[in-house]
């Protein structure tokens, strides 16, 4: 169905131009290419259905730490400001939103739209407020230059094989002075030991079981964003604690205490890098670009 025009009233400038199903999910987006297999795994998997999503995650995500990692990133969104969540699935980082920014809007882009009907289950009300759901792709995003004043990503661009468009593409959309951040499995020469040692799978830069593709954070990925930015960019390390590969999930649990603990531990300090299981790169658009960086 596509957008009436009592509903268009409702909708902001930035989701305007995009056309909207029953679900209230805008856009539509065909996968084809080297991410067509992880696609058709993913809404495969999305089909399930879950009792309780935030015991799901906890096997997968910190909460405690992605919780905090959300407020100190919110603390650099300006007062009525937008944000794109690329690759955010259910959605669930931005559950406690209403409650600590409910001046900003988030919109949640992902290429699987089953992803996207659990974001609607899990965030319910937010849903066509502050929070608005796009099934989209991270190299083509359909908005408009400068659209975004924040761009948050976690363990998504890691999955794409084209790491430089996607960021080409965040950078397009930021607004001068727009926030980056962008979480992914870090890379740790010394935890890549251990697990060899331990014979358990240690993936770096590859195709895993033919479906997805990983890239994990290194030195390489922290100057492509810098040069692309042509801006200092900051390191962060977190999820120390959390360690889904060795069956450690107790840390990721909601109001965990060892959670918390995780949460206080995750900075950018480099004492904790070699056990760190994310890296992230957090930097700003310069106030101003030469014209070339959107051609």
């Amino acid at each position: 169905m596509n957008v009436t025009l009592n509903n268009l009233m409702k909708v902001p400038y930035f989701l305007s131009s995009l056309q909207k199903d029953t679900n209230d999910i805008f856009g539509q987006v065909m996968v084809s290419g080297p991410q067509a297999s992880e696609h058709a795994l993913r809404e495969k998997i999305a089909t399930q259905s879950y009792n309780n999503y935030l015991h799901e995650i906890s096997k997968h995500h910190s909460i405690e730490v992605m919780d905090r990692e959300i407020e100190l990133f919110l603390t650099a969104i300006p007062r009525n400001g937008v944000i794109c969540d690329v690759g955010g699935g259910w959605g669930w980082h931005w559950r406690k939103l209403y409650r600590f920014r409910p001046d900003v809007n988030v919109v949640i882009v992902d290429f699987c739209k089953s992803n996207l009907h659990h974001a609607k289950n899990l965030l319910k009300d937010s849903v066509g407020k502050t929070i608005w759901l796009v099934h989209g792709d991270a190299t083509r995003l359909e908005f408009d230059s400068g659209t975004f004043d924040g761009y948050w990503s976690v363990q998504t661009l890691q999955h794409i094989p084209d790491f430089e468009q996607s960021i080409t593409e965040a950078l397009r959309v930021l607004k001068a002075g727009g926030v980056f951040a962008n979480y992914s499995l870090n890379y740790s020469w010394p935890m890549a030991l251990l697990y060899h040692l331990l014979r358990r799978q240690y993936s770096i830069k590859t195709q895993i079981k033919t479906n997805y593709y990983l890239n994990r954070a290194d030195r390489q990925q922290g100057v492509t964003i810098s040069h692309l930015f042509n801006s200092h960019v900051v390191k962060r390390y977190s999820e120390i604690l959390f360690k889904p590969g060795f069956k450690c999930h107790f840390p990721g649990k909601n109001r965990s205490w060892w959670g918390k603990l995780d949460a206080l531990m995750s900075s950018d300090s480099p004492l904790f890098a070699w056990m760190a299981r994310q890296r992230s790169f957090h930097t700003k658009k310069p106030l101003k670009m030469t014209s070339y960086y959107f051609q």
